[in-house]
């Protein structure tokens, strides 16, 4: 059986999975024979059952790219309005910490129901004033920072 088990002999442990530790019942299996030659060679070995990684983190931005982000604008009414306004958040973001995220912010707050399917009737989204966006942007980083003094 391949990668079954691994030995740290820095740490003395033996690592078992699952397949080796079931291997262990039957006393004519190699994996018993090794199992018995390991704990006569190294007596204080500790011994470790491999348990299963945790699932990865959904990342709700994964597929989020400007790119998409154009690509769902190009389908309303009003696109080349929001598209230019897009360009103008882009080029507003370059001044910032983390660009990404400030345009990400501005998407988010444009079309805060982006992942269900557009409405394509008469409810063309209104473009969101880009001034008062950063204004509110400048006034959450400017109390971030206070409390990040008041903790300090």
């Amino acid at each position: 059986m391949k990668n079954t088990y691994k030995i740290d002999f820095v740490n003395n442990t033996l690592t078992m999975s699952k397949a080796f530790e079931e291997a262990l019942n039957n006393p004519n299996s190699e994996e018993y024979k090794l199992f018995l030659q390991l704990r006569a060679d190294f007596p204080g070995l500790t011994i470790i059952r491999k348990t299963r990684r945790a699932p990865k983190k959904a990342r709700p931005n994964k597929n989020l790219t400007y790119k998409h982000m154009e690509q769902y604008m190009s389908v309303f009414k009003n696109a080349d309005e929001l598209l230019a306004q897009f360009d103008a958040v882009k080029r507003c973001s370059l001044a910032q910490n983390n660009p990404y995220k400030f345009v990400l912010d501005w998407f988010k707050t444009q079309f805060p129901k982006y992942k269900e399917q557009p409405d394509f009737g008469n409810n063309a989204p209104k473009v969101i004033d880009l001034a008062a966006f950063q204004k509110k942007q400048e006034e959450k980083k400017a109390q971030n920072e206070q409390l990040e003094k008041k903790d300090a």
